[in-house]
């Protein structure tokens, strides 16, 4: 760090709120600027919260605030603050990697008073964009997100003059940017010189007043759309989260005493005043009805609250009208201390901590924690595929090895939730770009997503300095990103379309675009990820592409192993005949499902009290089955079998939950692909102890040992599944022995831990190949004088 980079002096207002200022201090760890302190105003608390600061003695600075005030607390942080810039976060919050750096950047312009970034709400019970370039009016009307600083904000104030009679409680007539309290940071000096934080505000609009303030003494506010911080929603003395309880009639204070000072001082209107202090208190009037008519509280406490909302109203106005100032004397002096750097030798190897439950693994990592960027179509919980569990499980993985994940995925509206170890962050589908290839569906679909994934990765790049892209080859999510080169993409080899279109005999243009957009991504990848030799072997021969070395590696993926009290082999004390067959995957001709159709009723004549169930999507539309013998799969196996229809269940597509379920009480798993890139149906069919029958192709005979943990036959060849299938359930020994020989094999050699490590060694490699590859630019930009 060089004498002109600005130092900052982070403040945490806290009361009560041990664990998340736990999560936050650990997160503190990771930040890429080292210029900057802390300090930790902490309120009339009666948790462990001193205990965890205990931790950090040397570290942190502990100041005491006598009140649970908010605005008080923070005044006491900028008093006692050193750095030059003061940063304030919440103590249920983490901040991106880059929070502080991109600070930095941003109060390089002497002009730049204050500013603060974008806010995401990640619990996985509430996950949404919670603030973003917002901004409040005079009246105390508020924009929380906003994708500029014109959205849905009143007319002019010149049309307000005109047309006063129209006047209403939405429109303010100023209307200025404001940052949300858990991201926002000042100059200290700035601050300092309009007095700090009305302590009149005890918990909210007290960072509104003072953009208010700082722009009536003509200083800058800026918030940004960046800056990133990642916010959990703890229940504090003022409010439980997720529920309807919370001390209301303090906002109906505060809002009714800034909705005064401010509407007075911009000029609004007296009656549009009184209207809109009537609004806010009439507002929450009508709130504590509608839970009383709902039984949610009772009527005593539903008349108690509308007395505190009047009390409120009143004391706000008499406030805003009687009182000259309720700014602090916030001391000017400067501190001759130095401060106290909060980051020491061991930050840069701590791992990653998760926001929610602050839960981080115990484990060292000799290196930095890498920070990546997995793509995935289709991603738990929203959607499981065979893509999407491969991905939820790698991150997973990376997670519990201290490393730092970001999931780029589909979803119906733009929000960020941390989930089993990843920010997950959802991109609705906006078809608005490549108009030239609206003619084929899936190029199109794939082309404006992986567009939107890239721009979703410099933002990233940004927040939280990701360094590696991982991508599937899968509807091509990283293609975008591979061509733009912004960051190093690695490209996991799956099943591709190229080669599915092959097996199912398409020839249209739509699957022959995507199969060149395959190719494309394969070709600009820094490294290449196969699952298994037979993977290898294939996008050799169907993409013509060589294994150069250094270039690809082989990792076999894996998956979370199950309690050993939730595994179930086979009982051999078992009386009953009524066997089950269970078959995951989508109903398509390439899992096999046909054969296994075949197969079935040449089982039953020998077995007749076996039962079958089958789990999975039909795809017979898209597929053409549907088309060509006008009906789906099960229909089409029912007419054809009227007298097994009562052996054989279809359960359509089901929940994760059930999922596992099922696995748990078959007897026997059996999935006849014709071809499978791995196969993770396998394993998890292994994970409870339960043999497995599939196909002699693919990645399958590298999962499935043959004889050990099941049986493998050729595939399209239904006389030899339904002897394999015989030959296991007609042998319970063998049903026990193959289940438990499959599960170790799954402990031995496919978990997520083991998984995520050949990832971690081929991202290693590839980071530092690119960090070679700078530094020799660099040299090289040198010795011709750039």
């Amino acid at each position: 760090m060089t004498s002109g980079e600005p130092t900052f002096s982070i403040v945490v207002s806290t009361t009560d709120r041990a664990l998340p200022l736990r999560t936050l201090l650990r997160s503190l760890e990771h930040q890429t600027y080292s210029q900057f302190e802390v300090l930790v105003v902490v309120g009339p608390t009666h948790d462990g919260t001193l205990d965890v600061l205990a931790e950090y003695a040397s570290r942190v600075r502990v100041l005491r605030c006598p009140t649970a005030n908010l605005s008080r607390s923070r005044n006491i942080g900028v008093r006692d603050a050193r750095g030059e810039i003061v940063a304030f976060i919440d103590d249920d919050a983490v901040p991106s990697n880059r929070w502080l750096e991109q600070l930095a950047r941003l109060f390089a312009n002497p002009r730049l008073d204050a500013t603060g970034g974008v806010v995401y709400a990640v619990h996985p019970n509430d996950s949404r964009v919670q603030h973003r370039l917002g901004a409040m009016s005079s009246l105390a009307e508020q924009q929380d997100v906003c994708e500029s600083w014109l959205d849905n904000l009143a007319p002019h104030a010149e049309g307000l003059h005109r047309e006063r009679h129209r006047f209403s409680a939405v429109e303010g007539r100023q209307w200025l940017t404001r940052m949300m309290g858990t991201n926002m940071a000042y100059r200290r000096a700035a601050l300092l010189s309009v007095g700090g934080f009305d302590e009149f505000y005890e918990w909210v609009f007290d960072e509104s007043d003072l953009a208010f303030r700082q722009s009536d003494a003509g200083q800058i506010v800026h918030p940004v759309r960046e800056c990133a911080v990642y916010h959990v929603p703890a229940s504090s003395r003022n409010r439980v989260v997720f529920t309807q309880r919370g001390n209301w009639w303090i906002q109906t204070k505060a809002g009714v005493y800034f909705t005064i000072r401010h509407g007075r001082r911009a000029g609004d209107a007296l009656s549009a005043i009184a209207l809109r202090c009537l609004h806010l208190v009439h507002g929450h009037w009508l709130y504590y009805d509608q839970l009383q008519r709902t039984k949610k509280i009772p009527r005593v406490r539903a008349w108690r609250a509308c007395w505190q909302e009047l009390r409120a109203g009143t004391s706000g106005a008499l406030h805003a009208f009687g009182a000259a100032s309720t700014l602090a004397s916030v001391s000017t002096s400067e501190s001759s201390q130095p401060m106290v750097p909060f980051q020491n030798e061991q930050s840069a190897q701590q791992p990653s901590v998760d926001p929610v439950s602050g839960y981080r693994p115990a484990i060292s990592l000799p290196d930095s924690p890498l920070r990546i960027c997995l793509l995935s179509s289709a991603y738990p919980p929203m959607h499981y595929d065979g893509v999407g569990r491969s991905t939820n499980v790698l991150a997973r993985g990376l997670f519990e090895c201290g490393h730092s994940v970001n999931v780029v995925t589909r979803g119906d509206t733009e929000q960020v939730a941390f989930y089993d170890g990843a920010y997950v962050h959802q991109l609705p589908t906006r078809l608005d770009r490549y108009a030239a290839y609206h003619r084929y569906t899936n190029v199109h679909y794939a082309l404006n997503h992986s567009h939107a994934a890239y721009d979703m990765i410099r933002r990233l790049i940004l927040n939280d300095g990701i360094q590696i892209v991982d991508s599937p080859i899968w509807q091509v999510d990283g293609l975008v990103t591979a061509v733009s080169q912004v960051a190093p993409v690695v490209v996991r080899i799956v099943t591709a379309v190229r080669q599915i279109s092959a097996l199912q005999n398409e020839r249209h243009d739509d699957a022959r675009l995507m199969g060149e957009m395959e190719s494309a991504l394969i070709q600009r990848a820094a490294h290449l990820i196969h699952n298994t030799r037979a993977t290898m072997h294939a996008t050799e021969q169907v993409y013509a592409v060589q294994p150069e070395t250094g270039r690809f590696s082989i990792v076999p993926y894996g998956i979370v192993p199950a309690p050993d009290d939730a595994v179930r082999p086979f009982d051999l004390s078992r009386q009953d005949d009524a066997l089950t067959v269970l078959f995951v995957g989508r109903l398509e001709k390439r899992k096999g499902i046909l054969d296994l159709f075949e197969a079935i009723p040449r089982v039953l004549r020998q077995l007749p009290t076996v039962q079958f169930v089958i789990a999975g999507a039909d795809n017979s539309q898209h597929d053409g089955f549907q088309a060509r013998h006008g009906s789906n799969y099960a229909t089409y196996f029912t007419r054809r079998n009227s007298a097994l229809a009562a052996h054989v269940q279809f359960l359509g597509a089901v929940s994760e939950e059930n999922l596992q379920a099922l696995y748990q009480a078959c007897d026997l798993f059996v999935a006849p692909s014709l071809y499978e890139s791995f196969g993770l149906i396998y394993l998890e069919a292994m994970n409870y102890a339960k043999p497995v029958i599939g196909c002699n192709a693919g990645g399958i005979p590298e999962v499935v040992e043959h004889g050990v943990t099941g049986l493998l036959v050729e595939p399209e060849a239904p006389d030899h599944l339904a002897e394999a299938l015989v030959s296991l359930l007609q042998s319970r020994k063998r049903l026990r022995e193959m289940g438990l020989a499959g599960r170790q094999r799954l402990l031995d050699k496919f978990t997520h831990i083991q998984m995520a490590r050949g990832f971690e060694r081929a991202y290693r490699a590839v980071v530092s190949a690119q960090a070679q590859l700078r530094t020799g630019e660099r040299h090289e930009a040198f010795a011709h004088g750039g």
